[in-house]
Order: structure tokens, then sequence, then C-alpha cells
């Protein structure tokens, strides 16, 4: 149990894809941040990452390759530092550790990646990490606390390849199917069926209830990836303008909504169609309708024109009391 808790601390700060932030400030980079690339089976492909040490202080970083998975339906990936090796983070051959890393100083470090001749076809998935403690600590007693450092490796072993997919959901994010302004998030799930990670891109367009297109929305613009038999969840949103945070009493906050309808108005029955690929061989579409109903605006719309009636009415009333007069005035 001491060595789970320990464990835990020492992997307290884990960054994949990017860069981490030392105490004394700037940074540790790691490019690429993701790599991904076909290997064969039997065969080793060799490739490089590099390490920027920005950082003001000699760093001692000790490599490391975990498995990792998609967590739930958000595609973040997960890891778990205590499984043993298995698939594809058995391919990897990395230096030892420590790598000297001095102020300021770039290293090109080399990766060797070895599937074996029974790999299966399809997607394989590991992450390599430079931690700044070694790893598998067994001492029971040390709480280091350890940041590491991740570059996904997302490979695609020659074969019989399976490409496969499908929306499984495609709907508009929040209670019900009516909104009283922008912005409308709409959220699609798509699920990955093959072996292969897919990349799913396309567009999503909306109609207002006279069929003109309103809009037309980038899907996925960052190009996430669904793993191999799993459901991802992507979310677009459809904006015009700022919304103002809704901070205060009753009537203030009315106001504020009030402004925010008003920069991102929109009104009546609209149609969301999504069209995506996947792959070379997946394709769908979807379509969904939701409402949109600035009652606030309208609110004050109706006040106002109800106001400006009534007005009228006093005016002319008024001009014919005028007119009257005027004309018994002159008899």
């Amino acid at each position: 149990m001491v060595q789970k808790i320990t464990k835990l601390i020492s992997v307290a700060l884990i960054i994949v894809g990017g860069f981490f932030v030392t105490p004394n400030a700037q940074a540790l980079t790691l490019i690429p941040p993701s790599f991904e690339t076909s290997v064969d089976p039997g065969v080793t492909t060799e490739t490089t990452v590099k390490l920027y040490n920005e950082t003001q202080d000699t760093l001692s970083l000790y490599p490391e390759v975990v498995s990792f998975t998609a967590e739930g339906e958000t595609g973040n990936p997960t890891f778990d530092f205590d499984a043993p090796l298995e698939g594809a983070a058995t391919w990897f051959t990395l230096p030892e550790g420590p790598i000297i890393l001095d102020a300021g100083e770039r290293k090109v470090i080399d990766v060797k990646i070895t599937p074996p001749v029974d790999a299966e076809p399809g997607g394989h998935y590991a992450t390599v990490f430079f931690g700044t403690t070694p790893p598998n600590i067994d001492d029971p007693g040390s709480l280091a606390l350890s940041t590491k450092l991740g570059s996904l490796f997302l490979l695609r072993v020659f074969g019989d390849i399976e490409e496969a997919g499908q929306i499984s959901q495609f709907g508009l994010d929040g209670d019900g199917k009516t909104l009283s302004r922008l912005p409308a998030t709409l959220f699609t799930r798509f699920q990955n069926d093959g072996n292969i990670h897919l990349r799913p891109t396309g567009t999503i367009t909306i109609t207002n209830m006279l069929g003109g297109d309103t809009a037309t929305l980038e899907f996925n613009p960052k190009k996430g990836a669904t793993l191999p038999d799993t459901i991802r969840r992507y979310e677009t949103v459809w904006e015009k303008g700022q919304v103002k945070e809704v901070t205060g009493n009753f009537w203030s906050n009315f106001w504020t909504e009030f402004s925010n309808e008003k920069n991102n108005f929109a009104l009546g029955r609209y149609k969301a169609n999504i069209s995506l690929v996947a792959g070379n061989l997946v394709s769908d579409s979807a379509e969904i309708s939701f409402w949109v109903m600035p009652w606030r605006v309208i609110t004050v719309a109706l006040v106002v024109l109800v106001l400006v009636v009534i007005l009228l009415i006093f005016l002319i009333k008024k001009y014919n009391q005028w007119i009257i007069t005027k004309a018994r005035k002159r008899k």
C-alpha cells in the first residue's frame, strides 16, 4: 500500500504532448509532441525525439515507455505506470538514463521501434516519457515528486487494416432543444469500429426556418483521433458575439442576458446537418433541429412596441382634440 501511494506521488505531474515548466521558470520542451507512423512486423523503425532544456538548471532525465488508452469519451490519454509492459510499449528501445541536459542544451534522442513478426495489423499506441526521477522506484520511503514529459506514438502496423466507424449520436448540448441565445454547442459521438485510429473531419451546416444557410462550422479542426473500439465525443460551437458573465441580482442579470441575446441573436427553428469522413473508407451524416427563442429581447421589444402604440394613440387623440378646438374657434 505504501509503495502504491509512493508511486502515485512520484508521478504527480504528467504532461503529454507539450512542455513542462520547472520551478526556475522557462521550460523543458519535447518535440514532437506526438508521432504517427507505419511500421512493419519484424522490422526496426528508427526515429528521434528532441529535448530542449530551456531552464537555468542541469536536468537528469530518465526515459520510460508506457501504453496508453483513451479516457472515457474525452479522447484524453490515460496511463497505468504500475502495469507490466505489454503491447506496443515492449517494442521500444531507448537509451538508458539518466540523460543529462545542461542549461540551454538540446539533445536528439534515438528511438527504435521493432514490432514482433506476429504483431497484429492495425493501431498500437504507447507514450515515451522523460521523467525527473527513475521509473519503478521500489523504495517505500521515497516520496520524490516527479515531472514526466511525454510524446504520444500512434503506430500503424501494416497488414489487414480495417477502417470502420459511424456517428453514434449527434445532438445539442444542454437540456432540451430550445435555447434563448447563442452559442449553441453541438456534440458528435463518433464510434470507431475498426482496428486503426481515425481522425474524423467534415462540416456542420446550420440552416434557418426558410432553408437558407446561416453558418458553416468546421468539425474537429484539431484533427483529434478516435482509437479503435472506442467512442469519442467532439464538440462544435456555433457562436457570434462575446458573452458577458452573469453576476448580480435578478434585475441586473436580466439586462446582462438581454445584452448577450442581442450580441448572439438568433430566432426561430434551425437545422444542423453534419457530414464527415474518416480515413479512406468511412463517411457518415446526421441531422438535428432546435429552436432559439431570445425571450428577453422579445419581451423588451413587445413592451417598447406597446408603449409606442400607447404613445401614438395618445398623440392622435391630442391632435384630434387640437383640430376640433381650432375648428370651433373659427366658427
